[in-house]
């Protein structure tokens, strides 16, 4: 098959037609885009936060609780830690000031799974909320691997058919049984496929390739029944293991190639979409109980209303985040039809 060049990206990133790669490679766009990479594709938080004079002020009897992120890198203006100010300002405002919510610039150290234990015990230097992955939840309730299966959320209306229906109501209900409480999701994109220097025509492009994945078994049998030789490997370690020869390729979130800059190590991005990164705001089952009627209902309010203009914003910076990258120099490709219709068609165990 001859692929041809999918064009107008630079302009049009979310109305992608063509089948193929897209070339930005004048000189001096590095220069012209560093602005674009490293601020331009993120919501500006002062266009959604409150001012401090409309948030109420603390009584003496307010009940304060803490709120954290599962990762500490994000920049206070991403969609996620804007989401995380606008809960501290909309439960003070539901409240009357009687619900404070303290957003903490920190994490929990460790694993997904370590931070989720963490919360669940109270650990010393635990938030009683936080935002989770639904991949790292999944160990807990296995229900939660429906995201991390390919294609089983094919697309962001499918995702919100999910999440604000009543399958995502169960799949946070079903948290209660692990010492959760699941408040709202938020999302972190649907996650690509890039490369060092492999072009992706079919399946036996991908027969062999070494390829981070998540640490997840989901993950590690979605690219296995692709043929591919999956390596478990952390976030953080991905640029380091793509520089040494470890990987040929990667899974993740063009928001993460961006921040990372791995387009400075690999040079294409495969829009594969397959599988999504859905992300669960919990509360720690004791606090919860701790929380009489009214007050629930003030923190589900609040988390609910900011979930939603979370998700639309992480798609905003999704779109930016592809221009960006694009600009930067990654080759941005469609998948042929016939490869993904391969791809959709082959499954993993689940």
């Amino acid at each position: 098959m001859r692929l041809a060049p999918l064009r107008g990206l630079a302009k049009q990133p979310t109305a992608l037609t063509g089948l193929a790669p897209v070339r930005i490679l004048a000189a001096g766009v590095r220069a012209a885009c560093a602005g674009v990479m490293l601020g331009g594709v993120l919501v500006q938080a002062a266009q959604a936060q409150l001012p401090t004079s409309a948030v109420p002020q603390s009584p003496a009897s307010a009940m304060h609780l803490s709120v954290a992120d599962y990762r500490a890198y994000l920049p206070e203006n991403h969609s996620v830690r804007l989401a995380l100010h606008e809960l501290a300002s909309d439960a003070a405002a539901l409240s009357g000031g009687q619900l404070q919510v303290d957003v903490l610039p920190g994490t929990i150290p460790g694993s997904p799974a370590l931070q989720i234990e963490a919360l669940r015990q109270g650990r010393s230097g635990a938030p009683q909320i936080m935002l989770v992955a639904a991949t790292g939840l999944a160990e807990l309730e296995k229900s939660f691997e429906l995201f991390d299966r390919p294609y089983a959320v094919p697309d962001a209306e499918a995702a919100e058919s999910i999440v604000e229906g009543p399958q995502g109501r169960a799949l946070l209900d079903s948290l209660s049984a692990h010492g959760l409480v699941g408040l709202a999701f938020m999302e972190n994109g649907f996650r690509q496929l890039s490369t060092t220097k492999a072009i992706l025509h079919g399946m036996k492009d991908l027969r062999g390739m070494t390829v981070r994945t998540l640490p997840a078994k989901t993950s590690a049998d979605t690219f296995t029944a692709w043929g591919s030789v999956p390596v478990a490997i952390a976030a953080s370690a991905v640029r380091g293991a793509i520089e040494s020869g470890q990987v040929e390729a990667q899974e993740g979130f063009v928001s993460m190639l961006l921040q990372t800059r791995l387009f400075e190590v690999q040079k294409h991005l495969w829009l594969t979409g397959h599988s999504y990164g859905a992300q669960v705001l919990v509360v720690r089952q004791s606090t919860w109980r701790a929380l009489d009627k009214v007050q629930q209902t003030w923190l589900r309010e609040a988390a609910e209303k900011v979930a939603r203009v979370q998700r639309r914003r992480a798609r905003e910076e999704d779109a930016q985040a592809l221009k960006a990258l694009a600009h930067a120099g990654m080759q941005v490709h469609r998948i042929p039809p016939e490869l993904r219709a391969s791809l959709v068609a082959t499954r993993s165990n689940p």
